[in-house]
């Protein structure tokens, strides 16, 4: 039994998870999980448009 509780789940090695501690400083009190993710998504968005627009040159 201690085996499968041990077990990694096919969905685990897909997520990335935080605490909420760790990225609640970073927004205002008043924004939402919604609110921060999509925040978070749209600056990796951006990271990534900068980074591929670097390896062109």
């Amino acid at each position: 039994m201690c085996e499968i509780l041990g077990e990694v789940k096919k969905g685990d090695l897909e997520r990335v998870a935080f605490k909420s501690e760790q990225l609640r400083k970073y927004f205002p009190k008043s924004y939402s999980p919604k609110q921060m993710q999509d925040t978070i998504i749209k600056l990796l968005e951006q990271w990534h448009k900068k980074r591929q627009r670097g390896m062109e040159l």
